[in-house]
């Protein structure tokens, strides 16, 4: 991991990551300037492909069958428990899949001697022969259809599912090393050691998402699977204080009522017959009032924003979180955040854009199951809504992020889509469509109808992250993105088997009057995550900073980018130390300050030592000087998005 360059070194001895070895020099194209770290020699992208399956702790599964892969119990359980009108026809429904399943199923896998601790009819009243996940205010029928839910969780389901994970929801490859979770750490009020001199007037707080899964999962898992973990560090008058808590969400609560992992995770566990199933048990769970359906699933794991009062933490399957900021650092949750009832969606993308000018908030959110499947709206400063502007779209489609300008919002509709279909095939419903043409729409930012919005076809592009726009001329929008290749390698394995991801940085420009558009890459290098500076956000800017993801997952180095300069320039060193995405935070409010005068803050861990630390960087300078580190007190997983809370933003905190 990277940031200073040899000129630097001196202040950074005790950050032994940060020690560069050479320099590269050579040219790249004639818009872009970068200064990046890399690790020395060949890293294997596969090398978190080959360890032991040591996170589940339970017997592989058996193969499904050629009668079972032909016809599965799925069928019955989902047409005749579902339309059962009571929770007694809905346990004679189950009992007839189960018998169903066991009568296909391989001779040796299953029996009604299998069923533990219970029997549909008897067993569940007598002592000890309560279900695993029953709670003692549940009536006796809510009882048995836990009882018979479980049983199939834990005996059929994994026979749909085989015994073959693809690394992308594999847990014992997404949840290796420095991916595996860690426990709270609640602020103390230590003051942490400090290498350097944090800069005067640095003072807020520093706070960074991330997945962090409470429970063991029961079968795949994703890297975005987990539940949301802030990591925090306090900064005041030079010193730095450190905590890092949950977002208490609903799906968190309530697993930790039932003591399990129990609600679907989005991406691990929702491809194929298994995940199909395991979408209709949630549902089934959710009929027999065994769990809450009605307040939300999503993890709130993703992105950060601090706007009306309150620091909202958010996934885009679900709405925002909003959380308190305490004197000490220390961060509670307040709840599920639905704007004082304004916001009717049932969720809201991780990427909304606050205008630095106006004050205002920006967002999206979709829907992978109805119409409308996109929606836009917006907030005002003070946090009264607009109405929902409906994104007419012929289908569901992935759209983690967008992108504002002064007078427009710029909508991707691009080539990853959601076939909820597929599960039914055995396949991801979350497909990279090749015959779709992706497109940007461009709608002005107060529209009420989306009758002024209009597309400009890009072909094959996927950009997960937007990281600016802005309006070149009357008729001409600049983009910045990072255009990821292939589109869902984020999601599911390569076809081949070998082809490796690559994010590059380009410059999109669409023409408004003709409906064409352009694409340039700017950088070579693996460029994801990342931010500019949140004053020029929706206007044109010249720096950005972004993190190099190679070996992706892991981020290896922090691009400076200068869309000025014609070069790129690699400093390379060879510790083992890895890190997160770089946010820039500016030194001053004054508006007339040059765009990189500021700093940039981000997590680092050594995977030899096991420390984790926060560096401050100096952003104005070509190498990113090591300013200050912070040694944490505990280890900081990888993780997504953060922010900066001002002092100012701290005390206008509302509950």
């Amino acid at each position: 991991m990277i940031a200073s360059s040899a000129s630097s070194s001196s202040s950074s001895s005790s950050s032994s990551c940060f020690t560069s070895r050479r320099q590269i020099h050579h040219s790249l194209c004639s818009r872009s300037r970068l200064q990046a770290q890399l690790p020395k020699g060949t890293i294997k992208r596969s090398a978190r492909r080959g360890i032991q399956a040591h996170l589940i702790d339970c017997p592989p599964s058996p193969s499904p069958s050629p009668q079972e892969s032909s016809s599965s119990p799925l069928a019955s359980l989902l047409s005749a428990a579902a339309a059962a009108p009571s929770i007694e026809d809905c346990i004679q429904a189950l009992e007839a899949s189960i018998t169903r399943a066991i009568s296909i199923a391989p001779k040796s896998s299953l029996s009604w001697d299998d069923i533990p601790l219970w029997n549909l009819r008897e067993s569940f009243t007598k002592p000890g022969q309560t279900p695993g996940i029953a709670i003692e205010q549940w009536k006796p029928a809510q009882k048995m259809a836990a009882g018979a839910l479980d049983w199939i969780e834990q005996r059929v389901i994994p026979i749909l599912e085989g015994d073959h994970l693809p690394s992308t929801a594999n847990p014992a490859v997404q949840l290796e090393g420095n991916f595996a979770p860690v426990p709270e750490c609640p602020a103390s009020g230590i003051r942490l050691p400090v290498t350097g001199r944090l800069p005067d007037g640095l003072d807020g707080l520093y706070v960074r998402n991330g997945a962090n899964p409470r429970f063991k999962p029961v079968a795949g898992h994703h890297l975005f699977d987990g539940d949301g973990m802030l990591h925090a560090v306090r900064l005041s008058g030079g010193t730095a204080t450190y905590c890092s808590r949950f977002t208490r969400t609903n799906r968190l609560c309530q697993e930790e009522r039932l003591g399990r992992a129990f609600f679907p995770k989005a991406v691990g566990e929702l491809h194929g017959h298994g995940g199909a199933a395991r979408l209709a048990l949630y549902y089934l769970r959710s009929l027999a009032g065994l769990v809450d359906a009605g307040k939300g699933m999503g993890p709130a794991n993703a992105g950060v924003v601090f706007f009306d009062g309150k620091l909202l933490a958010m996934s885009e399957d679900d709405q925002p979180y909003a959380l308190r900021i305490e004197g000490d650092g220390d961060v509670s949750t307040i709840g599920r955040y639905d704007f004082h009832g304004q916001l009717k969606a049932s969720s809201m993308i991780a990427h909304p854009k606050k205008d630095p000018r106006t004050g205002e908030l920006f967002a999206l959110s979709y829907d992978v199951v109805k119409k409308p499947y996109l929606r836009y709206f917006s907030f005002a400063a003070d946090g009264t809504k607009r109405p929902d502007v409906e994104i007419p779209l012929p289908g569901a489609t992935m759209m983690h992020d967008f992108a504002i300008t002064d007078r427009f919002v710029v909508i991707p509709d691009q080539q990853v889509v959601f076939q909820l279909l597929r599960m039914l095939l055995g396949k991801s419903p979350v497909v990279y469509d090749p015959k779709k043409k992706a497109r940007f729409g461009v709608l002005p930012k107060y529209a009420t109808t989306s009758d002024e919005l209009k597309w400009v076809e890009v072909p094959d592009c996927f950009c997960f992250h937007v990281w600016n726009a802005w309006e070149a001329s009357e008729d001409e929008i600049v983009v910045l993105g990072s255009c990821m290749t292939p589109p869902d390698c984020v999601f599911n394995e390569s076809p081949n088997g070998h082809e490796e991801m690559s994010s590059v940085l380009c410059e999109i420009r669409l023409n408004l009057t003709t409906g064409t558009s352009t694409r340039t890459p700017i950088a070579g290098l693996n460029l994801e995550a990342g931010t500019v500076n949140r004053r020029v956000l929706g206007r044109q800017c010249r720096y950005l900073y972004l993190a190099v993801a190679d070996p992706w997952p892991k981020i290896s180095g922090i691009a400076k980018v200068d869309l000025s300069l014609k070069k790129e320039k690699a400093e390379v060193e060879t510790e083992n130390c890895f890190g997160g995405e770089p946010f820039f935070v500016p030194r001053t409010s004054d508006p007339d300050a040059a765009e990189d005068d500021g700093y940039v803050l981000t997590f680092v861990h050594n995977e030899s030592t096991g420390v984790s630390e926060l560096l401050v960087l100096d952003a104005a300078t070509d190498n990113l000087e090591l300013l200050a580190s912070v040694q944490l007190p505990a280890r900081v997983p990888y993780g997504f998005h953060g922010t900066f809370v001002s002092e100012e933003e701290l005390a206008s905190q509302s509950d």
